[in-house]
């Protein structure tokens, strides 16, 4: 199951030759309907070892890493909220969407932040690939109008939106730098709000 793993995580590890798949978007949704969303956040962790202190930790920093962004783009959130899903739990957008209607929220956002964490290949397709032992927080998420319940955007997973504790130095692997938990959950937040704000 680990070697499935790897190869996995080494799929989204390496340049892709491939498209990303395009996000679902309603023709006549604008990044700017968004304006006082509820956010709920479900994160989850997959294979790996991780320590109670990261478990505790890592959904906490996310949301001040949210908070932080959400308010530098403007956007008044109406409420935010991280937890902590089983790992197989599947998106559901109910809950989000009744709390977004009770608060007169105009949309609901739903994320899931799954972290993976094993050994990987980087670099794949040059002559410097390597292997390391690193985590992936990889997401999706999808915006409900709290009015009707109809869906107008949904962001599938793909590698603009994993992002890793290690940034790879093709050219010199020796150089590739270790991001910290709280940089790495910082960038996917970036990468989060530009998918569904356009900024």
């Amino acid at each position: 199951m680990l070697a499935a793993l790897a190869q996995s995580l080494a799929a989204c590890a390496a340049p892709s030759s491939t498209p990303e798949v395009t996000p679902t978007r309603a023709a006549d949704f604008t990044p700017s309907e968004i304006r006082q969303p509820v956010v709920f956040v479900q994160m989850s962790f997959g294979p790996g070892e991780y320590t109670d202190e990261e478990r505790r930790s890592m959904p906490q920093e996310y949301e001040g890493a949210l908070l932080e962004e959400l308010n530098a783009q403007a956007v008044l959130a109406r409420e935010v909220r991280v937890s902590i899903a089983p790992r197989d739990a599947r998106r559901d957008a109910g809950p989000a969407l009744a709390r977004a209607r009770e608060l007169g929220a105009d949309h609901a956002i739903v994320v899931e932040v799954r972290v993976i964490r094993g050994p990987l290949r980087f670099c794949q397709g040059t002559r410097r690939q390597f292997q390391a032992l690193a985590t992936l927080w990889g997401q999706t998420a999808e915006v409900v109008r709290a009015s009707d319940g109809v869906v107008r955007l949904r962001i599938a997973p793909g590698p603009t939106m994993a992002v890793f504790d290690l940034d790879a130095d093709c050219e010199n692997p020796r150089e590739s730098r270790r991001r910290t938990t709280s940089e790495a959950l910082a960038e996917s937040v970036k990468r989060l709000l530009r998918r569904l704000l356009g900024s």
